[in-house]
């Protein structure tokens, strides 16, 4: 496949900028179809404006067992918490449950 420089408008600036033959063949190779809507500098703003947060996690006590738990939430207080294992037992059982009713 061939390509060739195109220049476009950016969506917010308003200000033209050449998406050039490299760029649409690297775009082409990671399967996006569609041209860039912003030029790099509104790009670069864009990406800049919501920098990554990890994720605060919440020491807590699993509900059924009592050991301790890393959740990346900060639970309400609502529902209970349970660790991986409680969780994955718990899940088992609703659905040989379900099984045997339906």
């Amino acid at each position: 496949m061939t390509f060739e420089d195109k220049w476009l408008v950016c969506a917010d600036c308003g200000r033209e900028f050449l998406w050039d033959a490299g760029e649409q063949a690297w775009y082409y190779a990671k399967g996006l179809r569609h041209p860039p809507r912003r030029c790099k500098f509104c790009r670069e703003r864009r990406r800049n404006a919501h920098p990554y947060q990890p994720y605060q996690h919440t020491q807590m006590s699993c509900y059924r067992c009592g050991s301790p738990v890393a959740v990346p939430f900060v639970p309400h207080g609502t529902r209970p918490v349970y660790c991986r294992m409680c969780y994955d037992h718990l899940k088992s059982e609703s659905v040989a449950l379900r099984s045997r009713e339906g």
